[in-house]
């Protein structure tokens, strides 16, 4: 069995960002995009494979039973931070071993929540982009522009 490249994980809890998006990055980028709603099925798909990208939403639920997966800091304060589960998310890529590049796809003007992504975050992509942004700031980071 011929094992999967390693692709795009889409972590966004509004359909509309992500439906036609993903279809035209897998097309465009040549590797699988999936797309999961909350920060609980984000971190399952972390843990089976490996990703070369998780595009993340600041704003995203934690999901249904995210004790199950997230680790202990992270169930200390998930109370706290239920509307900000891009922070979690944050936190539970840092603890792999190959942690994928990040990119940010965010509604969010706050310099302050930014500024706590600080350099864990490759790029930017303000929300929402058009699908030519999204796509061109995906290629960059990908080739290391």
């Amino acid at each position: 069995m011929t094992e999967e490249p390693p692709g795009v994980l889409f972590v966004d809890d509004e359909p509309e960002n992500v439906e036609v998006a993903v279809g035209i990055l897998e097309s465009s980028l040549g590797v699988p995009v999936v797309s999961v709603d909350s920060v609980e099925r984000a971190v399952e798909l972390l843990h089976e494979r490996p990703w070369k990208i998780v595009v993340m939403d600041l704003f995203v639920p934690l999901g249904d039973h995210p004790r199950r997966v997230l680790g202990p800091r992270a169930r200390r304060y998930q109370e706290h931070v239920d509307h900000l589960g891009g922070l979690v998310l944050l936190e539970e890529i840092e603890r792999l071993p190959n942690p994928p590049i990040v990119v940010s796809h965010t509604a969010c003007t706050d310099h302050v929540l930014h500024e706590l992504f600080g350099d864990r975050v490759a790029r930017m992509i303000p929300k929402p982009a058009p699908l030519d942004t999204l796509l061109q700031g995906l290629m960059d980071v990908i080739h290391g522009i």
